[in-house]
């Protein structure tokens, strides 16, 4: 290496003059354009849902001969023939290894516990395609081939079979992502199109295998034994290198941490080595890279933990140089007259008429509807990278020229582009609602309500026992159903200690003591709530909800969540196990769990269906406190999933900002006392919480009066100061009266003067005086909290702020703001009605 290549630009180096023995500047600069030019193009086109490989393709042909080939010089100034063999290196080192990830992602386990339609969908969408893509191959052979080959044209029967192939593939992980976005993985369509997706990718790339290798095989024999070579390294990965891993792995406990450093070592061995071996035999590297991804061990966290590891130098860096590649053998220039734009329109409606009619043909005769079966024939018609990865596969192989090439990568980007407007419009969220509702029995077809006995609840609608009812003995008191959204585990533990606030003393574990059974009857007739024990207090029910990002291992956990026998469900979700291990700790308490992922912009829509199927009385959203740059993006974050709850619950939602509200535990385990009845017993200065509520007559405040009157005073460990305006209506007072003279130890009742203006100041004074621990708390109606000053603003139905900006203020209401930052020392809670 001369000292001239080094000397730099003040030496005279041209930065984009390929030098070979110094090629990594012009190579900085070829991998910066198009990593900016994908990332520009990816924004818009994700505004309209469209998976990252569109942008990437579009991208390469925007660098390609097509367009930016067009200025003078470009071409051969940043992409130079000579520097090409450096770019096409790295981009298919980086394909192997994507390779990889597509064949960790394939879970077999699906396609196997849905064998028969999987198995019917898979085979149908793939034979109608590859028999019409036989068909039309004539054309483009004799047209095309036969004139762009020149003295080596490949013969017709591997022509065909590679346009069927090509013709049959769906792409598995834009097909996954897709359905993960439009949030149909727990619905039939969603299963029957992962598993026949699973089944599709497995035997495409078998049948690609298989061409390749007669393509460049020179002889029969030749091709048998590439053929024999192929299937004994199948069966060497599978029953040698495989049970090796999977020991490997155990023995390391990366099974069920992740992998170690050394375990990562042999994964790239494993991958490198079977590339070698599938393209020393004559097969394409890229199948070695997939079957190295088939053996890698899938049990519980490993093949997640392997695709975190490598996944984003592979699908930010390495697979947009291989896209881009593709875009720079595209020319749309041509598709230059009349016949082979019609040859493309032509390959574009086979490919997606054959794909809808068999998939949607299949799908029905395995029981689903109509409109169900077209969504999945339009799924199946997904073809994304991989289809972009078999025409390249083709075009390397001399297969296809590059008019034939260009026809064919305009058909993958019209049939990905189309798959997720037209499954939208197929199957839109409201048939999803109707459907379910329809087949667990709820509606008729037509829409109107079967009708069902009623259900209980803690609101004493009609036929239905109320808390009075409960405590004269006649009825035990109904579950109450509470949706818990977690995020963070740093929520956990204020949580907790709010809901074991909601349980009745005389039922808890931790206040009841064993009968003798002769002396159990005496009991309930002598305390009649405790035939609330009878029943579960509280069915609480914690909804995990984790972002989906363009990550592929957050799609693998998506994808997986739905079985419920996967170990990613919740046994290795550590804020699950720590909230529904709770449940063990308390009687008359059932907790259950379910994690979510989905992008961040569906929490509050998909919350508040889960609260529908769930029947839920109310949904409790932790917020806890945050500063700096994390702060801001919980902040943010909390905002749209609060202001969307309000809009679409079909409940009551209680936002609980939580400021330590069960640190004084900690107080309580320094004194000697097990530190699993702090845990689990509710905290607090032995377990006591004290409860401001200013409450003036709103609608938020009277739903916060009925929860905090059913559901929290029969707590014997709650008391409470209720402040309410001056001229309080005579029916409220008398009410308020009325109840808490049955808690004259606990409940105090203030009436705040007329002449106070600065109403906000008086609570926010008040609460300084009153909340005296961080286990103790504030409870606001929305409504009184999105108003501060005059009574007539506190008290005016109108004055519930509107949220039109993303602050807190705004959604939790400028009281609770000012709480927040006046000192008090306690949590806020702030209670919003249906």
């Amino acid at each position: 290496m001369g000292a001239s290549s080094q000397a730099g630009v003040f030496g005279g180096l041209n930065p984009t003059e390929y030098n070979a023995s110094n090629p990594l500047t012009l190579f900085i600069i070829q991998v910066v354009i198009i990593l900016v030019i994908c990332r520009l193009l990816h924004y818009p086109l994700s505004l309209l849902r469209q998976p990252r490989v569109i942008a990437e393709v579009i991208g390469g042909v925007l660098l390609g001969p097509s367009v930016m080939g067009h200025i003078p010089n470009f071409n051969s100034t940043i992409f130079p023939t000579a520097s090409m063999p450096l770019l096409t290196l790295v981009a298919n080192i980086g394909l192997v290894f994507f390779l990889f990830l597509v064949g960790l992602e394939l879970d077999i386990g699906l396609a196997v516990k849905n064998l028969r339609t999987a198995g019917t969908v898979a085979i149908a969408g793939m034979a109608l395609p590859f028999a019409l893509g036989v068909a039309v191959s004539y054309g483009l052979y004799r047209t095309y081939h036969l004139a762009d080959s020149g003295s080596n044209p490949v013969s017709f029967g591997l022509y065909a079979l590679f346009i069927g192939v090509a013709m049959a593939i769906t792409a598995f992980p834009v097909l996954a992502r897709i359905l993960t976005e439009l949030k149909l993985l727990s619905t039939n369509v969603g299963t029957v199109v992962l598993s026949a997706g699973v089944t599709n990718d497995i035997v495409g790339w078998i049948l690609l295998a298989l061409t390749v290798a007669l393509v460049n095989a020179s002889s029969g024999i030749v091709a048998l034994w590439v053929i024999l070579c192929s299937c004994g390294w199948i069966l060497f990965l599978g029953f040698i290198v495989r049970p090796i891993f999977r020991y490997a792995a155990r023995r390391s406990g990366s099974l069920d941490t992740g992998p170690t450093q050394l375990i990562m070592v042999f994964t790239f061995l494993v991958v490198l080595v079977s590339a070698f071996f599938t393209s020393m035999i004559g097969v394409h590297p890229i199948f070695g890279g997939f079957l190295a991804g088939m053996v890698v061990p899938h049990e519980r966290v490993f093949a997640v933990g392997v695709t975190e590891k490598i996944e984003d130098i592979i699908t930010l860096l390495f697979l947009p140089l291989y896209f881009a590649l593709s875009g720079l053998s595209t020319n749309l220039g041509l598709l230059d007259n009349g016949i082979t734009w019609g040859y493309t329109i032509a390959i574009i409606v086979i490919a997606m008429f054959s794909k809808v009619t068999a998939g949607t043909l299949a799908a029905r005769v395995n029981g689903l509807l109509w409109r169900e079966s077209f969504t999945v024939g339009m799924l199946m018609s997904c073809k994304g990278l991989v289809e972009l990865i078999v025409l390249n596969v083709g075009l390397q192989a001399g297969l296809l020229s590059q008019r034939v090439f260009t026809m064919f990568v305009v058909m993958a980007l019209v049939c990905t582009f189309l798959t997720t407007p037209l499954t939208t419009l197929l199957y839109p969220a409201w048939y999803q609602t109707k459907t379910m509702l329809w087949r667990r029995g709820e509606i008729n077809w037509d829409g109107t309500a079967v009708d069902m006995p009623p259900l209980p609840s803690h609101r004493g609608e009609v036929g239905r026992p109320s808390a009075e009812t409960v405590r004269e003995g006649v009825v035990p008191l109904a579950p109450f159903k509470v949706l818990v959204t977690l995020t963070r585990i740093e929520a956990i533990p204020g949580i907790t200690t709010f809901l074991r606030v909601l349980i009745p003393s005389n039922i808890s574990s931790d206040h009841a003591q064993a009968l003798h059974p002769s002396r159990r009857l005496v009991s309930e007739k002598a305390d009649s709530v405790s035939t609330a024990h009878r029943s579960d207090a509280l069915m609480i029910h914690g909804l995990k909800l984790e972002e989906l990002t363009d990550r592929t291992s957050a799609l693998m956990r998506a994808t997986r969540i739905e079985d419920e026998d996967s170990p990613l469900s919740l046994r290795n979700d550590p804020i699950l196990q720590s909230f529904v291990s709770v449940g063990r700790f308390w009687d008359r308490c059932r907790i259950t769990g379910a994690k979510a992922i989905i992008p961040d912009n569906e929490f509050a829509q998909y919350t508040a269906s889960t609260a529908v199927d769930l029947g839920s009385d109310m949904v409790v959203v932790p917020w806890t406190m945050a500063s700096g740059a994390d702060g801001d993006f919980i902040m943010s974050r909390m905002v749209r999933i609060v202001k969307g709850l309000y809009e679409s619950a079909p409940c009551d939602v209680v936002v609980i900002l939580d400021r330590g509200f069960d640190s004084a535990a900690i107080e309580h385990v320094n004194k000697g006392h097990n530190a699993a009845n702090w845990m689990f017993a509710g905290g607090g200065l032995e377990g006591k919480h004290h409860i401001l509520f200013p409450y003036f007559g709103t609608k938020d405040d009277l739903e916060a009066f009925k929860f905090l009157k059913e559901r929290v005073f029969a707590n014997t460990d709650v008391t409470a100061t209720i402040l309410h305006q001056p001229d309080f209506d005579t029916d409220s007072h008398d009410s308020l009266l009325s109840f808490t003279s049955a808690y004259p130890d606990r409940i105090v009742i203030e009436s705040i003067e007329s002449n106070v203006t600065d109403v906000s100041g008086y609570i926010l004074e008040k609460a300084k005086q009153e909340i005296q621990s961080p286990a103790d708390f504030i409870m606001l109606g929305r409504e009184t909290a999105g108003a501060t000053g005059s009574w007539t603003r506190m008290t005016s139905p109108s004055s519930s702020s509107v949220v039109t900006e993303s602050t807190q203020s705004n959604v939790l209401g400028e009281l609770a703001d000012r709480l927040t930052s006046g000192g008090v020392l306690g949590s806020i809670i702030v209670y919003r009605a249906k």
